[in-house]
């Protein structure tokens, strides 16, 4: 009964939007004319910072209460920990009437991952399982620029990035961390350590100097009005929509660093564990070392690649009121021990004349789901966004605040 109330809900939102239309004049070039905050030809961005974390195990619904209760058995499923910090101190764009232009923007962010095998957590049988801990502090500089060709909107923003920090496990191991535990001949349990803190910055003797090489990663995108060039929008106005790809960080360059402290160690070992009398001195059957050293090796890098593709779809018949945006694509991270993962994501956004907008989505971004709302306030001369989104490794947990993004920018121009 709540499901069918739920979606009786969602069915009269929808309707509502799709029933609003206004009756305005037609401009000189025959569009419909109406209220609108013109686009800035000139604008400067400020301070956008975003803040976001993300784990599958606590809940906002399991702290915030009078009794805390924590369910152990949830670790079987893991483990997982995602914390991203992004940064824009400063960008501008400029546009021509005729739809080129260009633009320079700086960045910085960071990355952290963990992702714990719930076989470790849960002591289960398993041979060599794999858990990531990894991360990332990159800076960039990027030239943007963009414009029409026969038709299509053409972006293409080379970038020189540097990494300031990276985590990465040793070329010997699958991963991080490297979990065995066999009963197949006695006891058997292992688990092995690893990880090289690669910084790209050296400060001795009261001097900074940087140690590592910068490298160079393309971003190129495609927009392409498909329902207006095959004439689809002439016999059936409401499916009028844009379809766009964007290479993100295609990679020209890899940055790379020399310096690292490499951290290693085991617990346990490859035989089967002995019970030990007082007597018997011989403990070889557990084993435990830890090691932190500094050492020179080049490592070669590369920044998270995606591919994503998407549809603008604006059911009112051309009116920008409401966009209707689905998502699909992937991506390829070598902090994680299977670099692959889809990125998937259905987004609204409701356009009050370029004088506000409102947008939600919900998004399978960087192995998260994310629910989200954005608002932005315009007045050409000045731009507030802002936004916040809960998020979560499992889908359920998104929904009881397990993770939570907030992200804040300013723009100015005219």
């Amino acid at each position: 009964m709540k499901i069918k109330s739920l979606v009786l809900i969602i069915l009269f939102f929808v309707q509502s939007f799709c029933v609003f239309t206004l009756e305005t004049p037609l401009n000189k070039n025959g569009e419909k004319a109406s209220f609108l905050i013109q686009d800035r030809s000139l604008e400067i961005g400020l301070a956008f910072l975003n803040v976001n974390f993300a784990n599958n195990f606590l809940s906002a619904t399991d702290i915030f209460q009078d009794v805390i209760i924590i369910d152990l058995d949830k670790l079987g499923d893991g483990l997982k920990f995602n914390l991203g910090v992004s940064a824009t101190p400063i960008y501008f764009k400029f546009k021509t009437e005729e739809g080129w232009g260009f633009g320079f923007s700086t960045d910085i962010y960071a990355i952290g991952v963990l992702n714990i095998s719930g076989n470790m957590l849960s002591f289960n049988e398993a041979f060599k399982d794999n858990s990531d801990v990894g991360g990332a502090v990159f800076s960039s500089a990027a030239v943007n620029s963009f414009f029409d060709v026969e038709g299509f909107k053409i972006k293409i923003s080379p970038s020189l990035f540097y990494t300031l920090a990276y985590i990465a496990p040793p070329k010997n191991m699958p991963s991080s961390v490297v979990y065995t535990l066999d009963y197949s001949d006695g006891t058997v349990i292992c688990i092995d350590y690893a990880a090289r803190l690669y910084t790209g910055y050296l400060f001795e003797d009261n001097k900074f100097s940087l140690t590592s090489n910068p490298g160079l990663d393309f971003t190129v995108g495609f927009e392409y009005p498909l329902a207006k060039g095959i004439g689809l929008t002439d016999t059936m106005p409401f499916l009028d929509f844009d379809v766009s790809l964007d290479l993100i960080n295609i990679p020209f360059i890899q940055a790379t660093m020399t310096n690292y402290k490499k951290i290693k160690g085991r617990v346990g070992g490859d035989k089967p564990i002995k019970i030990i009398n007082k007597d018997d001195d011989d403990d070889d059957g557990l084993l435990s070392s830890d090691e932190i050293v500094d050492e020179k090796k080049i490592i070669q890098i590369n920044r998270p690649f995606k591919m994503i593709a998407r549809a603008d779809w604006r059911p009112l018949g051309g009116n920008k009121f409401l966009t209707i945006t689905p998502v699909i694509g992937f991506c390829h991270n070598d902090l994680y021990y299977k670099p692959f993962s889809l990125e998937a994501g259905l987004n609204a956004c409701l356009n009050f004349g370029n004088l506000f907008l409102i947008k939600a989505g919900l998004s399978y971004e960087d192995r998260v789901f994310v629910n989200s709302l954005g608002l932005a306030i315009s007045f050409r001369a000045f731009e507030l966004d802002i936004g916040v989104d809960l998020r979560s490794q499992e889908f359920a947990q998104v929904w009881r605040g397990a993770g939570l993004g907030v992200n804040l920018g300013l723009k100015f121009g005219w």
